[in-house]
């Protein structure tokens, strides 16, 4: 028997591993031409698939019978195979959709909701949110009346965000259709987008203090609803967790800020090597692409065109997932580089009394400690401010210790 994801260029999936961890080892990928799907679906040895873009409609027109939900949504993402050789159509998408802002504690009843975009998910979302007791829903798309041009108009009313659309998805993120600090009454944003993390629509979302999610709930939960329906065994939400908090633990990045010379390369390494994660350090990276050192480079041009150099480094290495990172002590005073850190992982400010610092080779501590005085002062709210924990490095084996301790307790909420 077979099991998978349909979709025509699927590249990374994080579908195969739910579904293994599930108990199905039998699930897999399949790529498939428009022109292959007729055949494709009558191969008998197939008895559960999901379904993605751009198939889903295509494979509502291939079941014999649909789920109620799948029938007014207008297609359907899972497809199980009955006794009888037909395919039986759902769309555990809604209930996945669901799950994920019941999990973010999201309030839809009674609230004005504005939905971008105006593809499949986006419909899943209207009947999700719709069944949820919305007081209104409005779509926005860039090609379908309102357009984003009349974007204004909603920001008095609207109260719950929706993006179904691809707009902040690797390779282009941290790109935004919109500015959620121009709508004054949000009480939550979701983005179903899972890669990377955090969109720039929710870092924006969570800076303000808004409720938000990303779309890994919502990917996890409609596996492990697809997964009851393929192997007929009940699932709870326990299970969901389960499996969230692994890929979590597995994707999450963690992130070292802080002064010149406070020992982010060494914690790194050592973090990196007890993880066993790969280590990336910027000024590293910026070393083998420029051929000099940060401190030649700013000695021959100029520390604007270094951290120009460095921001485009950053943003490479804030698209890696599962890796530790240590980054140069200035990158935080170019505002950007914290959605590029952030969108994928945990920031750490690690910290040091001043009088330890190793100044070698470092061309802004020159002057010694009363000019490190003078550039902590400037630096540390900016550390604050990228940071989402504090820890003193004194003993290197101890530092790693807390980071560890604190990133996976972080995970499990």
């Amino acid at each position: 028997m077979k099991f998978g994801l349909l979709g025509m260029t699927l590249g990374h999936s994080y579908s195969p591993r739910i579904h293994h961890e599930l108990g199905n080892t039998g699930y897999e990928l399949f790529e498939c031409d428009p022109s292959q799907l007729s055949t494709f679906f009558k191969n008998p040895a197939l008895q559960g698939l999901n379904i993605t873009i751009p198939y889903k409609v295509k494979a509502l027109k291939a079941c014999h019978t649909v789920s109620a939900i799948a029938n007014r949504i207008g297609c359907v993402n899972t497809m199980v195979r009955q006794e009888n050789g037909q395919w039986y159509g759902h769309n555990t998408d809604y209930d996945g959709f669901i799950y994920m802002l019941r999990r973010a504690h999201i309030p839809i009843k009674g609230n004005h909701c504005l939905v971008l975009g105006d593809g499949a998910t986006s419909k899943t979302a209207h009947v999700a949110l719709t069944d949820l007791g919305a007081r209104s829903i409005t779509h926005m798309s860039r090609h379908t009346p309102p357009t984003y041009d009349a974007i204004e108009q909603f920001y008095e009313t609207t109260q719950v965000i929706i993006n179904t659309t691809p707009v902040g998805m690797y390779p282009h993120n941290p790109d935004t259709l919109i500015d959620v600090g121009a709508f004054h009454h949000l009480v939550g944003v979701s983005d179903v987008i899972y890669n990377p993390h955090r969109t720039g629509l929710l870092i924006q979302a969570d800076s303000l203090g808004i409720p938000s999610t990303d779309g890994l709930p919502m990917l996890v939960a409609q596996a492990v609803y697809a997964a009851k329906l393929f192997q007929g065994q009940d699932y709870d939400d326990h299970t969901i967790e389960s499996i969230l908090q692994s890929l979590r633990q597995e994707l999450e990045n963690i992130v070292l800020v802080g002064m010149p010379g406070v020992g982010k390369t060494t914690v790194g390494r050592q973090l990196a090597k007890v993880l066993h994660r790969p280590f990336y350090d910027s000024d590293d990276v910026f070393l083998k692409e420029t051929g000099q050192s940060s401190s030649a480079y700013i000695n021959m041009y100029g520390e604007a065109a270094f951290r120009e150099k460095e921001s485009a480094i950053l943003r490479e290495l804030g698209t890696k997932t599962g890796v530790v990172i240590a980054t140069g002590g200035g990158c935080v005073t170019v505002p950007e580089n914290y959605m590029y850190l952030r969108q994928n992982g945990r920031i750490y400010q690690i910290t040091r009394p001043l009088e330890e610092l190793d100044m070698t080779d470092r061309p802004l501590s020159k002057g010694g400690l009363p000019a490190l005085h003078r550039l902590a002062a400037i630096r540390t709210p900016m550390y604050e401010s990228f940071a989402q924990c504090t820890i003193s490095n004194r003993v290197v084996s101890e530092t790693v210790a807390l980071i560890k301790e604190d990133f996976y307790e972080s995970i499990s909420h």
